[in-house]
């Protein structure tokens, strides 16, 4: 049996984790809220843990970490299983007991069935170092009408050999009370502050170190249905594609607030938007409140985003491929690059000002608790029918949506045709969900059309842009260079808007004549 003074530990536990950056760990440590709720006083300590598994990590592979931790000058083991993959909150079944020194020993597991479990999977192989971290660890208890959580603030380094891992994080740990309040200490923490919310746990970290794999940097995520697996019911759909797009959310802001590559605000405004299609298609079903007021808050953040795309779209789509070798395009390029900063510096504030962190952390909590799913029983049953039936209303309204804004298509204005290329968008994202119906019909030729129309209405809107974005270039000179570029893309064949808008109304035409795919008709030949 285990001994030694510290009593053996079996818990669930259950917490929010976070990656920062050295001067938000900084912020958050002197935040006010943190005094008037503390219970206690701060406590600060430095954490050695080592991690052990087989020469073939095969406990990792099974799911179980195996920790051996310094605390206060005495050593304690510990086993992690169940940890859930990092969506939202991880919820790991731990076992902690006293240990006489740095050694792990499976025969001090206090758990039977923890104990069982691993020396199932060990089979006999010996243990040894996987990776250790050395952290310096503030934590406190906060105290709340709703509960009671720890506020853990790491700084340190993960180490596998030679390799090292600088890592600053938070950590809200469900003490007392319901998951949701870990959520709500993380929107009240964090608010607009750049957070990654989809952080590798240290073991994650530690164990790709050991494996000589490059650790997962943050990338900008597509949000696309088609990749998720076909279901039976809208229930499993929503589900599905609540995760998918509070993923991609989460980590495109964070690549825009940190990064200043322009995939990520472009797929941040494409997957704000497919979430709001989704929402809209669910509107009546799903609670009112995440139907409409999520809806808004996806619709405000990719507004705040729009001057940064306008000027990624201008640099990388327009001018970048029309470049010619005149000899003062590099001065010209770099007076753009200095513009597109500026306008990446006034975006990040304004998504910091508007707690754009906080609505990623209100997805996660959508996704990882359902707490879209209705409490009426009618919706419900709603729910567990098929996807396509549910959908068709949705469906039918942005199709006619869009049938009534481009009916006359030559004649529309500038921004006419960009109030129906957005119509065409959600429609093409409320279409899209669709096809996750295990029965859906074939609506490849749906797609490719609609696709092409976009691509046409898309450049319309690029030459629009040539107009409406105006780049403060601090170089008379990079300015007239930039003039002379304009003008040249302007008399370029393909740039010509009249023969564009006379393609692109022809494929509205045909578009319209075969109808969509989801129709009866169309459903009764699939």
């Amino acid at each position: 049996m285990p001994d030694g003074t510290a009593m053996s530990r079996a818990s669930e536990e259950i917490e929010f984790k976070a990656g920062v950056d050295a001067a938000t760990l900084t912020e958050l440590r002197r935040l006010p809220v943190l005094r008037k709720h503390s219970a206690g006083r701060a406590d600060t300590r430095q954490l050695l843990s080592v991690y052990y598994d087989a020469d073939d990590l095969r406990l990792a592979a099974a799911g179980l970490f195996l920790r051996m931790r310094r605390v206060a000058g005495r050593w304690e083991q510990t086993v992690k299983a169940a940890r859930r993959a990092p969506l939202g909150l991880q919820r790991v079944t731990e076992v902690t007991d006293p240990a006489p020194g740095p050694a792990p020993d499976p025969a001090r597991i206090s758990s039977p069935r923890i104990r069982a479990a691993l020396d199932e999977v060990l089979a006999g192989a010996t243990l040894s170092e996987v990776c250790r971290s050395r952290m310096r660890r503030t934590q406190r208890l906060l105290r709340t009408a709703d509960g009671v959580v720890e506020l853990a603030l790491d700084r340190g380094v993960i180490s596998a050999g030679d390799d090292r891992s600088e890592l600053c994080e938070l950590e809200i740990e469900c003490v007392q009370g319901e998951p949701a309040l870990a959520f709500s200490w993380a929107r009240r923490l964090l608010g607009g502050r750049p957070a990654r919310l989809l952080q590798p746990s240290k073991a994650a970290r530690g164990f790709a170190l050991a494996r000589g794999e490059p650790l997962p940097a943050p990338a900008p995520q597509q949000a696309r249905p088609g990749d998720l697996a076909p279901v039976r019911t809208a229930d499993e759909a929503f589900a599905a594609l609540f995760e998918l797009y509070a993923r991609a959310i989460a980590e495109n802001l964070y690549c825009v607030m940190t990064q200043p590559d322009p995939e990520g605000a472009h797929q941040l405004r494409v997957s704000l938007r497919r979430l709001r299609s989704l929402l809209q298609a669910g509107e009546g079903t799903l609670r009112r409140r995440h139907s409409r007021d999520l809806r808004k808050r996806a619709r405000d953040i990719g507004r705040l985003i729009s001057a940064l795309r306008d000027a990624d779209a201008l640099i990388e789509d327009i001018v970048g491929p029309a470049l010619c070798g005149d000899a003062g395009e590099p001065a010209m390029l770099g007076a753009l690059e200095a513009w597109r900063e500026q306008v990446r510096l006034t975006t990040r504030v304004a998504l910091r000002e508007a707690h754009a962190t906080a609505f990623a952390v209100s997805l996660l909590e959508l996704a990882d608790l359902a707490t879209w799913r209705p409490r009426d029983r009618g919706r419900r049953r709603r729910l567990r029918g098929r996807l396509l039936d549910l959908l068709q209303p949705a469906l039918d309204r942005a199709w006619n949506t869009a049938c009534a804004h481009g009916a006359s298509l030559s004649r529309l204005s500038a921004e006419q045709r960009h109030e129906l290329r957005k119509d065409l968008k959600h429609l093409r994202y409320t279409a899209e969900l669709a096809l996750l119906d295990h029965r859906a019909p074939d609506a490849g030729r749906f797609f490719l059309r609609l696709e092409a129309l976009q691509d046409d209405l898309g450049l319309l809107n690029d030459l629009v842009v040539l107009d409406r974005v105006t780049p403060q270039l601090r170089s008379q000179a990079a300015a007239s260079v930039f003039d002379r570029l304009l003008e040249r893309l302007r008399k370029q064949r393909d740039m010509d808007p009249a023969a564009v808008l006379r393609r692109a109304t022809r494929r509205w035409r045909v578009l319209r004549r075969d109808g969509p795919f989801w129709q009866p008709q169309d459903v009764q030949r699939g």
